[in-house]
């Protein structure tokens, strides 16, 4: 498939996501009132806070850690929004059952190392058995015994066209063996409900206020009309080189991780 027509099918893929979850009344509808006789009351209550706080996708994410953290009885939750593709990776919510704990926010991972390769490509939660002797663990051995955590499961939160972030769930006074059903349920939460949640939300965040210049925005538009970069070029009467770099500020503003993605972004700035 050539980029004009992933242009094209990013934009389409982008409307019919919207259309599902357009508002928080339809987030209700989706997530929480067709589910209510599969979902438990204390996770319906978890969900309607966070669609309460739509707009704010940090203190969706503070809400999430405290609920997983007493919905599993441990000692720490911790999460932040990142992907893969980014240098390192930073914590920037938690919820810690003991001050004397240490904090995880505004730590910093290298995102390119395998243990956090693993569970941003894992398609199930990531178990960390024996934090000391974990193999996957090679090389952050010691700044992770620094967190004081001694069994941990960790899971990315993502949809089928973007990573949103990491959540780590942390037993530090002892070991822990994470049974099926605490591994299901946390998959099950990540993947129907917390993963459409942060994705609405964010995209709700971003439509808010435009990032980009009039330029930008104009060379990003273009490009969802399905123009290649040459064509994009001669309609405004530019270099490629300036088109490929308009488009490289615009997916740094963004966020966004490729062309289809910033396109999603930007849409509703059209």
């Amino acid at each position: 498939m050539n980029d004009d027509k992933k242009y094209l099918n990013g934009l389409v893929n982008y409307r019919m996501i919207m259309l599902r979850y357009p508002d928080k009344d339809t987030l209700k509808k989706n997530l929480l009132d067709k589910r209510r006789k599969e979902l438990d009351g204390q996770t319906q209550d978890a969900i309607a806070h966070l669609i309460l706080e739509l707009d704010d996708p940090e203190t969706m994410l503070a809400i999430s850690t405290r609920f997983i953290a007493e919905r599993l009885d441990v000692n720490r939750v911790d999460g932040g929004f990142s992907s893969r593709t980014q240098l390192h990776y930073r914590p920037t919510q938690e919820f810690r059952d003991a001050e004397e704990l240490p904090s995880m926010v505004n730590a910093v991972f290298p995102n390119k190392h395998r243990s956090l390769q693993t569970i941003w490509r894992s398609k199930k939660p990531v178990i960390f058995h024996n934090i000391a002797l974990n193999p996957l663990l090679n090389g952050i051995h010691d700044a992770v015994l620094a967190t004081e955590v001694k069994s941990m499961m960790a899971l990315s939160l993502g949809t089928h066209h973007k990573d949103i972030g990491i959540l780590c769930i942390d037993q530090c006074d002892r070991e822990r063996v994470w049974t099926t059903k605490e591994q299901v349920y946390i998959h099950e939460l990540a993947k129907n409900i917390l993963s459409p949640l942060f994705d609405a939300s964010q995209t709700s965040a971003i439509s808010e206020h435009c990032l980009l210049s009039d330029a930008e925005l104009n060379v990003v538009r273009l490009a969802a009309e399905g123009m290649s970069y040459v064509q994009i070029a001669d309609t405004l009467h530019k270099s490629v080189r300036t088109i490929e770099n308009q488009l490289r500020s615009a997916r740094h503003k963004t966020g966004a991780q490729n062309q289809t993605d910033l396109v999603r972004r930007c849409i509703n700035w059209f």
